[in-house]
């Protein structure tokens, strides 16, 4: 069977401001090595410049990582919204 799995209508809006928030808090306290979540920026990075529509939700992945210090280029250059994180 090859089903794909449908993705809630609020699921990216949310994921915005789990992001959001989970930068936030890394950037008050050491509680979460900042290595550790700008590695899971990276992967909802690269799942959200293949899934997502809205340009806003990959800037705010990309804008979250460079908060934490990454300048790591995600994705090919001619993928969706591959200047984002400009």
């Amino acid at each position: 069977m090859n089903q794909q799995m449908q993705i809630p209508e609020n699921f990216w809006a949310e994921l915005e401001r789990t992001v959001s928030s989970k930068v936030g808090d890394a950037l008050n306290t050491d509680e979460v090595p900042h290595e550790l979540l700008i590695s899971y920026l990276r992967d909802l990075e690269v799942m959200a410049r293949t899934a997502c529509h809205s340009r806003q939700t990959v800037q705010i992945i990309a804008s979250g990582r460079s908060l934490l210090g990454d300048r790591q280029v995600i994705g090919p250059k001619d993928c969706a919204f591959s200047y984002a994180h400009l």
